[in-house]
């Protein structure tokens, strides 16, 4: 009587994105996991040879094997030498689109990622998210759960223009936020085009509906300014040179246009790749490291969070070398795809200078070094892939990305709440997912080997579990099998690439 109070009280206190997928019948028999090793993700010890009890939707028991009561008819499973962590989350992702929903949510899944937060779709895609959270929480659809931006704000000319909402004056642009709010929206992602007057009026309104906002930062408002304003998560890293320079944010564009004026030839773009090579190596010259610790100690005031997508910074930056080629989660990409990720298909790489690539080398060095200080001081980070950009892969990325925070000197356990508890607590969602407790949402990801001894241990999963439904590491496999067969037949969905805007600010 208490557990099923308990459950009720848990779905009235969710957001309402999420109480449906909260809903799952709990007439189905538990499932049992006994003799596992439970990583909680809190920074507690883990605890082995225990047995983990999921009755509907909920863990409902945790307790050394042995000394706890299993229920009657559950579906026992002998978890001796694995290992039990919550499910993951991909906070930075673009899976909302028609042609992507079936392949990218099994790839999700198949991946330990039961969680994900959309940063912007198309109409048609934000149209379908009260149906696909409804599937997904009746079981009709296997898929993660959605917290999601539905369409980005970028000004009169946004540089997506099929994800965005285009507005012209502040009015216009409050009326963009009130609608998403209206239609279902978790939050207002903010891109690099809206004008200054624009982002503040976004800001009020945001504040007004009760919806927080994120993304990247507008050229035309500094890294300061927008924590100050209350932005919770900046894309990226957002524009932190441009900010850590001891020059004006105009000072540095002056000087960079002076340097690269357009060759007047049609066709030519290749003179905004140089302009932003030469912009980027005047804000790598004029660095200011007590500039920058000003600025982490205001991410840390303001609870400023990052997600700084190194992969995909790493991919675009070493795309030319050779390495990409050959990766064997290709055969989970539509070949039409393939050939739109080559830098010479690729409109945002093909015009790419020679001191534009040596420069973005230098850039993602920079960066990479940065996240490294700003978790040393303290700045709060969170795991995101941009997926599906060139050369990332949808579920698979985000080992790739747990990988990365554990070389910029995260430690295993720390790279881990990036993607569990720490988003979380981002979203508000503590007390119900993130970490594995009593009480909790089961979302969990059972492991063949120890991810605090290695994190790319998280790549050898046994099984999933997604809203207390049990899925065997045969049944992922399956589901990778078919997505597999489906490109290799020529059925496959041909996913449409964002255009995205690698010649921004930032680069």
């Amino acid at each position: 009587m208490m557990r099923n109070i308990f459950a009720l009280l848990l779905i009235v206190l969710l957001p309402p994105s999420l109480i449906a997928q909260v809903s799952q019948t709990a007439q189905n028999p538990s499932i049992v996991f006994n003799h596992i090793t439970v990583i909680d993700v809190t920074g507690a010890p883990s605890k082995s040879d225990m047995t983990v009890i999921i009755t509907g939707n909920l863990i409902s028991a945790i307790g050394k094997t042995g000394k706890i009561r299993v229920p009657k008819n559950a579906q026992v499973i002998d978890a001796a030498g694995k290992f039990l962590i919550p499910g993951l989350w991909d906070m930075h992702i673009h899976a909302l689109r028609k042609e992507r929903f079936d392949n990218f949510f099994q790839l999700l899944i198949a991946n330990g990622v039961t969680g994900i937060r959309d940063m912007g779709t198309t109409a048609e895609g934000f149209a379908n998210l009260a149906r696909l959270r409804k599937e997904i929480a009746d079981g009709t659809r296997i898929g993660p759960r959605i917290i999601a931006a539905g369409r980005i704000l970028d000004g009169a000319k946004p540089s997506v223009p099929e994800n965005s909402i285009p507005f012209s004056n502040d009015a216009e642009a409050r009326q963009a936020v009130r609608f998403l709010k209206q239609n279902g929206a978790d939050f207002i992602k903010v891109y690099d085009g809206i004008p200054r007057s624009s982002y503040f009026a976004i800001v009020d309104e945001a504040k007004k509906q009760n919806l927080s906002f994120a993304g990247h930062i507008p050229t035309e408002v500094t890294s300061f300014e927008a924590s100050d304003a209350g932005q919770k998560s900046f894309e990226h890293l957002g524009t932190i040179l441009r900010s850590c320079s001891m020059l004006a944010p105009q000072a540095i564009d002056e000087r960079a246009e002076a340097l690269v004026k357009p060759s007047g030839k049609p066709g030519d773009f290749s003179h905004i790749p140089a302009r932003i090579a030469e912009r980027t190596k005047i804000e790598l010259e004029t660095y200011s490291e007590q500039k920058c610790r000003e600025l982490f100690a205001r991410y840390i005031k303001n609870d400023t969070w990052q997600a700084p997508t190194l992969e995909v910074k790493r991919v675009l930056s070493y795309v030319d070398d050779g390495s990409f080629s050959g990766d064997p989660r290709m055969k989970y990409i539509p070949a039409a795809e393939l050939e739109r990720w080559k830098p010479e298909n690729n409109f945002f790489l093909k015009y790419r200078t020679p001191e534009f690539i040596r420069v973005k080398k230098l850039l993602y060095q920079k960066e990479f070094d940065l996240v490294r200080e700003m978790h040393r001081a303290g700045v709060k980070f969170m795991l995101g892939t941009d997926t599906p950009a060139p050369y990332t892969y949808v579920g698979f990325t985000v080992h790739d990305e747990l990988a990365l925070f554990a070389a910029a000197g995260f430690t295993p356990l720390e790279a881990l709440q990036t993607a569990t508890v720490n988003p979380a607590k981002f979203l508000g969602l503590e007390k119900s997912l993130g970490t594995v407790e009593k009480g909790k949402i089961a979302d969990l990801v059972l492991l063949d080997a120890n991810p605090l001894e290695n994190i790319a241990n998280t790549k050898k999963i046994y099984a999933v579990v997604v809203g207390g439904r049990y899925l065997s590491k045969e049944k992922l496999q399956e589901m990778l099998r078919s997505i597999e067969q489906q490109h290799v037949a020529g059925f496959a969905p041909q996913n449409r690439l964002e255009t995205q805007c690698l010649f921004c600010h930032p680069p």
